[in-house]
């Protein structure tokens, strides 16, 4: 199993930075490239997300993503999880956007978790110690 921990501030760099590392881990691990820019994008989704709005705007804030890719019979597994000890927030409890409603008449934001969800096969959140974490997984199968 190859894992990694990452940590980033929350700026913009720091970001892009960590999200260059998930994809390089995940083709180094025996991701296709179109199965890491996948996740790349999932792993945007979210960290950006924690970037923005886990903490109070003008507080620093340190987030953390575990990364692991197992290969096994049925193909890569594949967790992402980030931790971050900023305001608790589930984003499992987050109800689906109204896809189908006109853009005038759809409410501002839930895409990026709708899109998480669709992307991923799982997807796990916890309060633990004062800190948020959240994971997803995806098996990209292999044909045997």
């Amino acid at each position: 199993m190859a894992a990694i921990r990452l940590s980033c501030q929350r700026d913009d760099k720091a970001v892009g930075q960590l999200l260059d590392s998930i994809e390089e881990h995940l083709v180094d691990a025996g991701a296709e490239m179109k199965e890491a820019m996948q996740l790349r994008l999932v792993a945007e989704e979210i960290v950006t997300n924690i970037a923005r709005c886990a903490w109070p705007e003008g507080q620093a804030g340190i987030l953390h993503v575990e990364l692991e890719a197992a290969a096994g019979t049925a193909g890569l597994r594949v967790r992402l999880t980030t931790i971050d000890d900023g305001t608790p927030f589930d984003p499992t409890a987050q109800q689906d956007p109204e896809i189908d409603a006109g853009i005038d008449d759809r409410a501002i934001g839930g895409l990026g978790m709708f899109l998480v969800r669709e992307m991923t096969d799982a997807q796990h959140y916890a309060r633990e110690q004062g800190e948020n974490r959240f994971s997803v997984e995806r098996l990209f199968p292999r044909a045997a």
